[in-house]
């Protein structure tokens, strides 16, 4: 069985570091990190709620 191809075979760490820093800038702009940010809370919020919400509850009547 061949080894999968290793791009980064042979570079040093600076080089991977400067290249993945780079996707990461390039491919998310600060309107799609809001974007990402208000899909994740509006899933995860109200799951989040009905968890929390006894506590809450609890905390305020002792």
């Amino acid at each position: 069985m061949k080894a999968p191809i290793d791009r980064f075979k042979g570079k040093d760490r600076k080089y991977i570091y400067e290249k993945e820093s780079l996707i990461d800038k390039d491919r998310l702009e600060s309107g799609d990190r809001l974007a990402m940010f208000l899909a994740a809370m509006k899933t995860f919020l109200p799951w989040v709620l009905l968890l929390l919400s006894p506590l809450f509850l609890f905390a305020i009547l002792i």
